[in-house]
């Protein structure tokens, strides 16, 4: 018998939408739980370790910490790669697209706004354009469609996941990956696989 899943996290993005992504990929059924107020008072300290996301399997085990839970889902459905050094490729995307992510939202919460344009100024002169250049990279040496191997896996679900983020934000747009037409090209790709469009006609409106 299919396990049941539930991922549980608030109602943004995220730190949850690579999960997301990967059961839409997959197409596999979850249930999208998304808590606010109240609900996560409550849920809070049920969870392994205070925070969200956290995937619960047949109403019982929990699963914390992103990477964790999107690495579980991969394996699962057979999106992580096809051998060890796959698998490695692939986490050594979900971890870049972490550290990207994190200097984003350092820089979103940052109260001194001095402080906030220097990171600010820093995110679009070196963090972006540094990761989109390492996204060229590896695309060309992989072939130019696929991040790892030769289908669709959780490192090009993590990289489409930061890019949709980038994309979708009013302050930056398309225009943040201009100079890199191969960004583009694969950011199109992933959004129009069948399962991931299908999954984002039907996305809540939500923040990043």
């Amino acid at each position: 018998m299919p396990a049941k899943f539930k991922l549980s996290y608030f109602d943004i993005r995220g730190r949850a939408e690579l999960p997301r992504l990967v059961f839409a990929a997959a197409g596999k059924e979850f249930e999208d739980e998304r808590l606010s107020g109240d609900k996560w008072t409550a849920f809070k300290p049920k969870t392994p370790y205070g925070q969200m996301p956290v995937l619960t399997l047949d109403n019982k085990t929990m699963i914390n910490q992103t990477g964790a839970i999107a690495r579980y889902l991969a394996r699962e459905f057979g999106l992580y790669g096809s051998n060890n050094m796959e698998n490695t490729k692939c986490d050594v995307i979900i971890e870049t697209v972490s550290d990207v992510f994190t200097a984003i939202i350092k820089s979103h919460y940052e109260q001194d706004e001095a402080k906030k344009e220097e990171l600010g100024k820093k995110l679009g002169t070196e963090v972006l354009p540094q990761f989109f250049t390492y996204l060229c990279k590896v695309l060309k040496e992989n072939g130019g469609k696929c991040l790892v191997g030769s289908k669709l896996t959780v490192a090009d679900l993590a990289a489409f996941d930061m890019l949709d983020k980038l994309v979708c934000n009013p302050k930056m747009g398309e225009g943040v990956y201009k100079d890199f037409p191969e960004v583009k090209k694969f950011y199109e790709s992933v959004k129009t696989n069948a399962n991931v469009q299908k999954y984002l006609e039907k996305r809540p409106v939500s923040e990043m």
